[in-house]
């Protein structure tokens, strides 16, 4: 019997369930988008279920009380949200949820890249366990206490962009703090975080084009050998993997975009893969589907 074709992430910016309108202007930046959200129509309940996950990572800032049930793989654990707290989704992980009264809250979304160049600067590690939906962040927490800042970007004008990732980064450093692994101390001889994004921003400039080690190094300042070192400590995969993923990602974005304009071949030459079956070798190590069983699912959802 054939495997049915895994889903791929919903994209929080596209994507409203139908109990839910968004109601007020929303915010974007470069690797963040902002939600104000709220019940379309008062009283109903509702669920949403994402089997492939949510593409970004979103933390869910409540603004009225809410009482939610989590499901992760069958196992359901219910919480009691009052105003003021929150809860953080990791990007990825399949995660369903149900509630019971009217949804009212504030959605910050991190795009994966903007959450690994923050964790990357701190040194840590950008992987939340899914786990984390189970647990609710109280009203005074740090990340929490930002978030009032945020929903009255909303509202203001002028100075958007710069207000609006100021707090966000200031966010995103709350929760790795609380739940990553930060390194007891920098390990000696260390390549300082900003190597680590120099490296990152040339792969992402020259996607399509083939980079040694050497260039990554030469353009970070520091030794092939603590480069390589430095870079799989903070993105937690080697620069020719990490080099892969984006190429992949790149890939999933122009199937979404150009599905039925574009070939497979086209895409794999855009996303900087030698060749279409390249791209596909690569696209089933890294997502465990195929370009065609992706297209398909992305379709059919």
């Amino acid at each position: 019997m054939k495997k049915a074709p895994v889903l791929p992430p919903v994209d929080m910016e596209t994507y409203v369930p139908a109990a839910i309108t968004v109601i007020r202007r929303a915010r974007a930046w470069p690797g963040l988008v902002l939600h104000e959200r709220q019940s379309a129509v008062r009283g109903l309940g509702g669920e949403v279920n994402y089997p492939g996950g949510i593409r970004q990572h979103v933390f869910y800032w409540f603004i009225e009380p809410l009482t939610s049930e989590v499901n992760i793989h069958g196992k359901v654990q219910t919480l009691n949200y009052y105003p003021g707290e929150a809860r953080f989704t990791p990007a990825g992980q399949p995660v369903a949820f149900r509630w019971s009264g009217d949804v009212h809250l504030l959605m910050l979304g991190f795009q994966p890249w903007f959450f690994e160049k923050v964790a990357a600067e701190l040194g840590a590690s950008a992987e939340v366990p899914v786990a984390s939906n189970y647990r609710k962040l109280e009203k005074e927490h740090p990340a929490c206490a930002l978030m009032p800042e945020l929903h009255r970007e909303l509202e203001c004008q002028g100075g958007n962009s710069i207000v609006g990732e100021a707090l966000s980064r200031a966010v995103a450093v709350r929760l790795l703090r609380d739940f990553a692994e930060l390194p007891a101390q920098r390990p000696a001889e260390p390549a300082p975080p900003i190597a680590v994004l120099r490296a990152v921003e040339l792969m992402r400039k020259r996607l399509t084009e083939a980079l040694t080690l050497e260039e990554l190094a030469g353009v970070s300042g520091v030794s092939p050998f603590h480069f390589a070192r430095q870079f799989k400590l903070a993105t937690g995969h080697p620069p020719h993997d990490y080099l892969i993923r984006l190429r992949v990602d790149r890939a999933q974005e122009l199937m979404r975009d150009h599905a039925r304009t574009w070939t497979l071949a086209a895409i794999a030459n855009e996303s900087g893969f030698a060749d279409q079956s390249h791209m596909a070798r690569h696209f089933k190590r890294v997502l465990g589907v195929t370009p065609g069983e992706f297209a398909e699912a992305y379709r059919r959802e």
